[in-house]
């Protein structure tokens, strides 16, 4: 079962013609997997050099499918899927919907907007500033693991 979160699309993620751009969904990917990281307790930047809490999870890859036109104030539903969590990385998928719409009194089903990935490495951060890749710790992988779907 993915990790759900929703989102209103506001004036500044709309072009002109008040459509989603499509850099603006990369935000919204990356809100929704720190959405899911808080809600398991992971830190995202890191507290101090004391083990899990010195893990930061800088991107290595980003992609995004566009499958329909999302709007200004439209409910944007994001569900987060973990589709891999290798020794060090984690893919995750998104899939972002339209929530359902009232047009001339009849609600219109939800439709896929958008599906995206994105490809994060665990790395310690050094006193120096510098990263250092790392590998997942168990009590993380464990968290992780009850949103994976895998890729298909």
């Amino acid at each position: 079962m993915p990790f759900t979160t929703h989102r209103r699309v506001e004036f500044r993620d709309t072009d002109a013609a008040g459509i989603v751009h499509f850099s603006a969904f990369f935000p919204m990917m990356e809100a929704a997997e720190h959405e899911l990281l808080r809600s398991l307790g992971i830190a995202i930047l890191p507290r101090g050099h004391d083990g899990h809490s010195s893990l930061t999870w800088p991107r290595v890859a980003a992609s995004c499918d566009y499958k329909s036109a999302a709007r200004f104030e439209d409910t944007l539903q994001i569900d987060v899927d973990v589709v891999k969590i290798g020794s060090s990385s984690i893919q995750y998928r998104f899939t972002i919907t339209q929530a359902s719409t009232e047009v001339d009194g009849r609600g219109d089903p939800p439709r896929c907007v958008a599906v995206g990935h994105l490809t994060a490495v665990a790395c310690r951060l050094s006193a120096a500033g510098d990263l250092e890749k790392a590998p997942i710790p168990d009590a993380i992988r464990i968290q992780l693991a009850q949103y994976a779907t895998p890729l298909g």
